[in-house]
């Protein structure tokens, strides 16, 4: 009975959590075990990490305790953080994120920043982002250039949702929400009625396929929306439309970049010419001009298919 008291009454500290808590993330094979742990903390005593650090030797109270429990069930449950805590950062943003949407990677930050290393310091009319879910890609590119109209594209009026709390979140007002199938062609007609060209054109579109998707991290497959991951024809079909769109429709403008991210070797099998660039490798003078081809990520795989066009 005294014993049974004496660990009722026992008070958790914020280090003792942590140990605790990464402790038992590590044992459950959570790949980043510590930083989930701090984020969830953080959350829950709504506290920044270096404030988190200050105050290890503070008690978490009896609310604070159970309210962390219940995050930390989640997470064990293999749900991603970004989910629990409705937030990412990503790219200098901070966007809300929920599984209406997929969360934004570290990989299209590379994509990313590559069109703006090569349109800094360029005056833009239009700029076009197709399966633009998050908005995380619209938004960055309408904060870039604050004066040039960005329409972000999206067939889920879910992920719309999201892309707007996102602007208004990152008090952004140059961007153009349309809801549109991009395998249909009267998207692109109106695009084109409406706009003529566009001087960027970026691209998300799903890329997964069928049999892949059944193999996926359980924190992927039973969390991000499926509608976001997968493509017919060996995960290439809403990336052969939009390509093939892009130029039928004549939408890249006489000083413009299209880029897209697919899955390694992808690009090569949309357009089979392309050459291959390791972008940090090669100064911007040395990229192709007027002709497809495909750019490595940071591990060098071949995950981007753009055209630079002057």
């Amino acid at each position: 009975m005294q014993v049974e008291q004496e660990k009722k009454e026992k008070l958790w500290t914020i280090r003792e959590i942590l140990n605790w808590t990464s402790k038992h993330f590590h044992e459950k094979k959570i790949e980043t075990p510590l930083l989930d742990a701090q984020l969830l903390l953080c959350k829950v005593l709504n506290l920044s990490k270096v404030q988190l650090y200050i105050e290890m030797d503070k008690p978490l109270n009896e609310t604070e305790k159970r309210d962390y429990r219940a995050l930390v069930k989640r997470r064990l449950n293999g749900e991603p953080v970004a989910y629990i805590l409705n937030e990412k950062y990503w790219h200098n943003l901070k966007l809300y994120v929920d599984k209406r949407v997929l969360i934004p990677r570290p990989e299209t930050e590379s994509m990313l920043d590559f069109v703006l290393q090569n349109k800094k310091n360029c005056d833009l009319k239009y700029i076009l982002d197709l399966c633009t879910g998050s908005g995380c890609l619209a938004i960055a590119l309408a904060k870039a250039f604050p004066t040039t109209i960005v329409i972000g594209v999206d067939i889920s009026t879910e992920a719309l949702a999201v892309a707007k709390i996102n602007a208004e979140l990152n008090s952004v007002h140059n961007v153009e929400w349309l809801l549109a199938d991009l395998t249909q062609l009267e998207i692109f007609q109106e695009l084109k009625t409406k706009y003529k060209a566009f001087d960027i054109v970026v691209a998300n579109p799903p890329y997964v396929t069928e049999k892949e998707w059944h193999s996926l991290e359980h924190t992927v497959k039973e969390f991000e929306p499926k509608l976001a991951l997968v493509a017919a024809d060996e995960g290439l079909f809403i990336g052969e439309q939009i390509v093939k769109n892009i130029e039928d429709f004549s939408l890249l403008s006489s000083n413009s970049i299209f880029a897209m991210e697919m899955a390694d070797k992808q690009p090569q099998k949309i357009k089979s010419e392309c050459k291959k660039i390791i972008q940090h490798n090669h100064p911007i003078w040395e990229i192709p001009k007027n002709e497809w081809f495909t750019l490595c990520d940071w591990e060098r795989k071949e995950r981007f298919l753009v055209k630079n066009v002057v």
